[in-house]
């Protein structure tokens, strides 16, 4: 409220100040004086004229000659005092009469300040003149912030409490007797605590916020309270002020608003208690899907539901919810109803407290129906990959089946081993084409343990060198500090050959392939760098679908291959290609790492 105070003096207009005189060169003479930027200095030459003045302004002094003609100075002065508004105008005779004290009791008995005789001295008259005027303004002051603490207290619904450092109510607002059924005068000595039983203050300042408990009623009931404390002090005193808010209309809402979206929504939702174990309430959704009722629920300890998990990247098993020692955020479960049925959720879980009470909130968004549709969409996209590779595969085994057709009829007349040689190649380019086929079309689980991505790298790089070695080009690897990962080695080894061997036939004499791996955050990276011509942006789209390649005999299978392996790894691949070569990239998920243990680092080059 200072604040406010303050910027509204900021914007008052300049101080008024009344100078009375018969005489205009002693009027001039007080102008000379006053002459300040911010005085209004309002002239009047008799008391009548000084009257309508201070009828039609307001003024912070008034300077009043007493000897006039007409109406005199004693007069004016007394007729002033006798008007509320400006009984509190400070009033400072000038005079050049006699100084007895008879003359000068009087002036003081109509209400004057000061009595100041002629000659004066200017700086004398200039400082109490400037003294009186913020005597005046600091009335002003105090006067508007008790009419706004008037105002206040009796408009706001808020039980304003004052009371002493030992607790005991020095004054109370007239919101009390709504609130709590005492009238002011009741309240005045009683220990706050008789309000708010709860409530404990401070001498420092740690009692500005707003705090939520209950307060007492004089009928003994209670009620929810929002507490701010605020303290002053007062003549070395410590005055504590403390506004109240009766809250029952809030809590009922807020109460209200959480039932419904509790049994709104579609997620299956469980209160329990850290204390006992019991059921503190469950939701509609979680009864439906469930198929348990209510009354076979509510304030039962034992479990209803057990959630099977992978909790460390070792294999699924059943857990109940307090056994999760630590919040889950959408972690993949399996939980049975109570017929039997398996289901599958995103299990979400918070710690909390209500009223007291240490709860788990565990909230299951059910995805069975999800799962069922993205099996069927998986099998119908299976088939018609089969569909597409089975058209692709055809065209490309009908060329060497046809060569060798044509060769074996050749051979009847004019045997020869080329011709057996020729043959022999050309039905081991179909029985890769087959192997390749099958290993796309690949649907069996991997069975991945704890491997480090790095000694398998190390272990095909001999193969890798020798096959670059070969074509004149060089091979190397940068393996940073990374932690296991959860993999299936014999498909890995896989991943790295087609995505090795396809840089190095991309690249020219002298190219240089490049073998990383790093982390980031939570992730583990595979890249594979080589210095070849890179990628045109039409093609990148068309990238590892089957029987799609830009080499000659290519058939495009290892690249879908390594999208298979990626994705029963939940591994992202990405590319990035430019006229300086092409990166590939294979995201790895470190959350569910089964050890945590950093490989070394290593750098080899031929």
């Amino acid at each position: 409220m200072g604040e406010s105070i303050k910027k509204l003096n900021e914007v008052q207009q300049k101080v008024n100040i009344l100078m009375v005189d018969d005489r205009p060169e002693n009027l001039f003479a007080l102008q000379s004086v006053l002459a300040y930027s911010n005085y209004n200095l309002v002239t009047a030459t008799s008391g009548e004229e000084a009257l309508k003045h201070v009828l039609q302004e307001d003024f912070s002094v008034i300077l009043l000659d007493v000897q006039m003609p007409g109406m005199n100075g004693f007069e004016t002065a007394k007729l002033i005092k006798a008007r509320e508004r400006s009984k509190q105008i400070p009033i400072v005779f000038i005079t050049a009469i006699s100084q007895a004290l008879e003359h000068v009791k009087n002036g003081y008995s109509v209400g004057a300040i000061d009595y100041i005789f002629k000659p004066f001295h200017p700086e004398t008259l200039r400082m109490k003149v400037k003294a009186l005027v913020e005597m005046q303004q600091q009335q002003e002051q105090i006067k508007l912030q008790n009419e706004l603490l008037r105002i206040i207290g009796e408009t706001t619904t808020d039980t304003i409490v004052t009371f002493d450092h030992l607790g005991h109510i020095l004054t109370v607002n007239e919101a009390v007797t709504n609130m709590f059924g005492y009238t002011s005068a009741e309240c005045i000595g009683l220990h706050i605590n008789r309000l708010v039983p709860t409530l404990h203050f401070r001498s420092s300042g740690e009692n500005e916020r707003i705090v939520e408990t209950v307060a007492l009623r004089k009928d003994k009931t209670q009620f929810p309270s929002d507490i701010q404390i605020g303290m002053a002090a007062v003549k070395k005193q410590q005055i504590f002020v403390c506004s109240i808010r009766d809250v029952t209309e809030r809590k009922l809402s807020d109460e209200e608003r959480f039932r419904r979206i509790f049994n709104a929504t579609p997620c299956l939702i469980e209160l329990r208690s850290l204390e006992d174990k019991r059921y503190m309430n469950v939701n509609e959704s979680w009864l439906s899907y469930t198929e348990h009722t209510y009354e076979d629920i509510m304030n039962q300890t034992h479990e209803e539901i057990q959630y099977i998990m992978d909790l460390d990247g070792l294999g699924e098993t059943s857990v109940g919810i307090f056994e999760l020692t630590a919040p889950v955020r959408n972690a993949r479960i399996s939980y049975w109803t109570k017929s039997r049925d398996m289901r599958e959720g995103l299990l979400s879980t918070e710690m909390m407290e209500i009223r007291g009470e240490a709860c788990i909130l565990s909230i299951i968004t059910d995805i069975t129906d999800r799962v069922a549709v993205e099996k069927e969409i998986a099998k119908f996209a299976r088939l018609n990959l089969m569909g597409e590779m089975a058209a692709g595969i055809i065209h490309e085994i009908r060329n060497p089946m046809t060569t060798v057709r044509g060769f074996l009829q050749m051979s009847k007349n004019h045997p020869s081993t080329e011709y057996i040689d020729i043959m022999i190649e050309e039905l081991d380019r179909t029985h890769n084409i087959i192997t390749e086929f099958l290993s796309v079309t690949k649907t069996a689980a991997t069975l991945r343990v704890p491997k480090q991505l790095n000694d398998i790298i190390q272990t095909l790089f001999p193969l890798i060198q020798a096959k670059a070695m070969v074509s004149d080009k060089y091979a190397c690897m940068e393996l940073g500090d990374c932690p296991p990962l959860s993999l299936d080695e014999k498909e890995i080894r896989q991943l790295i050959l087609n995505l090795a061997l396809n840089g190095l036939e991309a690249m020219s004499s002298k190219g240089v392939l490049t073998i990383k791996t790093y982390t980031n955050g939570p992730e583990v990276i595979l890249e594979v760098q080589d210095e070849g011509c890179g990628i045109k942006e039409e093609l990148l789209e068309k990238i590892g679908t089957p029987f799609f390649s830009t080499k000659v005999n290519g058939t495009g299978l290892g690249l879908s291959v390594c999208h298979g392996v990626s994705a029963r790894h939940n591994a992202v691949m990405k590319v990035k290609t430019s006229e300086q070569g092409t990166k590939f990239l294979i995201h790895f998920n470190t959350e569910n790492s089964p050890i945590d243990e950093p490989c070394s680092r290593t750098k080899t080059e031929a």
